[in-house]
This record gives structure tokens, C-alpha cells and sequence, in this order.
């Protein structure tokens, strides 16, 4: 017997499939993707929030308050009360919203609430009341950036808050 014929004939079997790498890839797409959605929307919720500032989740409450001509005015005079031991409050909250008593009235009257923006720059808040009325809040800074006061205009005068 010849030698050619020792040997058994080889099978035609297929070569081996190549494992085809297009799972894997959509998946580490998709998986960078979702990371990629988290991490922007976390970054867009810190810069909207503000959590974390100085001046949020803390009540002010006011000590002073000037009239148009830079005198100091009574704050019964102020508020129109005939005491002159009272005393309003600015509550500014993480969540963008805050709550100022100056006058009476009930949480519900569009004077007492709504929402605000912190310009760091100017170190201003931009305050916008449930009614729609918009002013503005002075935050004074102490020399090591400590929240001094916040001026809050009121009827013709500052009303100084700390």
C-alpha cells in the first residue's frame, strides 16, 4: 500500500466562523452613551442648582434698612408696623426658589415667593415673584468672600438682611 492511502482522506469541514465583533462594539456605544448622559446631566443640575452656595438654605433676617436718601430708617417705619422690633426674613433656597416676608399677607398672595437666579459675576440675585414682578438682591461680601448682607430694595428703601 502506497503511503497516500495510510492516510485517512481529510474531511472537507468548514473553517472556523470568525466571531463577529458588531455586539460588542454596539454595546460599549451604548454603554458610553448612557455615561456619557449621566455625566452632562448631572453637570447641567449643578449649574442649575444652587446647592451649596453660601447664602442657600439660610435665613435672613432684616437689621437695617435706608431710605432713597442713604438715611437710616426705622424698619417700623419701613414696614409699616408700629413696632420697630419686627423683623423680616429672606429664605433662599437650593432649588432656585425663595421666600421674603416683608409685609403681611399669606404664602399664597404671588408676593411672598417664586424663583431667582444667581449672577456670581455681579454677585446679584435676579429674583422673579409668583406675580411676576422682577427685582434685584445685592449680596455684600466680607473680605474673605463670607456673605456680609443682602440688600433687598422694599418700598422705596434697602432693607439690609443678614
Amino acid at each position: 500500500m502506497s503511503k497516500s492511502k495510510k492516510h485517512k482522506k481529510k474531511r472537507n469541514t468548514p473553517a472556523p466562523k470568525k466571531k463577529s465583533v458588531k455586539p460588542v462594539i454596539t454595546v460599549v456605544v451604548l454603554a458610553l452613551a448612557v455615561a456619557a448622559a449621566i455625566i452632562i446631566s448631572y453637570v447641567v443640575y449643578m449649574n442649575n442648582s444652587l446647592y451649596g452656595q453660601d447664602f442657600t438654605e439660610r435665613t435672613f433676617t432684616s437689621v437695617k434698612a435706608y431710605d432713597a436718601s442713604g438715611d437710616e430708617a426705622p424698619l417700623g417705619e419701613v414696614y409699616n408696623v408700629r413696632y420697630d422690633s419686627y423683623k423680616g426674613t429672606l429664605k433662599l433656597n437650593g432649588d432656585a426658589t425663595f421666600e421674603l416676608w416683608l409685609n403681611p399677607g399669606t404664602k399664597d398672595d404671588g408676593v411672598h415667593g417664586g424663583t431667582y437666579t444667581y449672577n456670581s459675576e455681579k454677585q446679584l440675585i435676579n429674583a422673579k415673584f409668583d406675580s411676576g414682578e422682577k427685582v434685584k438682591f445685592k449680596i455684600v461680601r466680607k473680605k474673605d468672600g463670607a456673605v456680609k448682607r443682602i440688600e433687598v430694595p422694599y418700598a422705596g428703601y434697602t432693607v439690609y438682611m443678614r
